[in-house]
């Protein structure tokens, strides 16, 4: 599997870096090649990945059509082991998400919770430490990983100091964003990785050397997540992957900034915590939010709901 990882994370950089229009692309299951818009030249075991809807795949050809940057249709699959068309249901559609963010011109939002399966991410007194099972932990670093950027809160930064590193997964640590006015203690951060950190803030704070800030206008204390994702993309930030905390993500969800959620629902029930998405009262089932798309993936001895929202 590592190959084909390494693979991916190919993929995901050559395609943030292609600014022409992607019709398809090959990638090696063997070595982790990849080539867009052209052959491999080593035909063997490779993967062909068809972005433009109108073009023919071969008979016999094991690929995958890519619709709307997303959702997968296998073509020839029994090709593949179980294992490996899992590991590309999972990860794959990350890897075009610069292609979602050219064309929206801000940075594509991807929300991740470990949760019960009452929707609690921690108890009454904020413990959590795991909902997740060991590979729902993998599975966060992998999408650190295929993100270039993972933000937090200015809570969760000073409650759980976390590193917001890829050190359980192979990848480049992604850009760490900090959203809210947080105490300047971010040691966490500087201790673990020499990745950027940026600060988004609504009011001055003590500015510390290696910490960028970036003053944003506030409502009632919460500044708006397009205009951060706007500015993200102006820094050529293409994806966010935003692990918490709930405050914070359920904001991005209350405005429309969440493109992708994902949910790792871990076969535990508490009863009372926190909840991880707080949305205003509603009076209908209706008026709940929906998902274009979603599937649910194992992972471990627990699921994985990924859904893709209407806006």
């Amino acid at each position: 599997m590592n190959y084909l990882w390494e693979g991916l994370l190919n993929l995901k950089s050559s395609i943030s870096a292609y600014n022409d229009s992607i019709a398809f692309c090959y990638l090696n299951l063997d070595n982790g090649a990849i080539a867009i818009n052209e052959n491999l030249s080593d035909k063997t075991n490779q993967l062909l990945l068809v972005l433009n809807e109108e073009m023919v795949i071969p008979e016999k050809q094991l690929a995958i059509r890519i619709v709307d940057n997303r959702q997968l249709i296998f073509f020839n699959e029994e090709q593949l082991a179980t294992g490996t068309k899992l590991f590309l249901q999972q990860y794959l559609p990350y890897c075009f998400l610069s292609i979602v963010a050219k064309e929206k011109e801000r940075a594509i939002v991807v929300a991740h919770f470990a949760q019960t399966l009452d929707g609690k991410i921690a108890t009454e007194n904020g413990d959590s430490k795991w909902i997740g099972n060991k590979e729902n932990l993998q599975h966060a670093h992998r999408m650190r990983a295929l993100c270039n950027g993972v933000a937090v809160g200015s809570k969760t930064l000073e409650i759980d100091a976390p590193k917001l590193t890829v050190r359980h997964v192979t990848g480049t640590d992604p850009l760490r964003i900090i959203i809210g006015n947080p105490p300047p203690v971010f040691d966490s951060l500087l201790e673990s990785s020499t990745a950027a950190i940026h600060v988004f803030c609504s009011r001055n704070l003590e500015e510390l050397p290696n910490i960028n800030y970036h003053y944003l206008p506030s409502e009632n204390g919460l500044i708006c997540p397009n205009e951060i994702l706007k500015k993200l993309y102006q820094l050529d930030i293409h994806s966010v992957y935003i692990e918490g905390g709930a405050s914070t993500t359920s904001h991005f969800f209350e405005r429309n900034a969440v493109d992708i959620l994902q949910l790792h629902i871990a076969p535990i029930l508490f009863g009372s915590g926190t909840n991880g998405i707080q949305l205003p009262v509603i009076n209908q089932v209706k008026q709940g939010k929906l998902f274009d798309e979603y599937h649910f993936l194992p992972v471990g001895d627990s699921i994985m709901f990924t859904g893709f929202c209407t806006k």
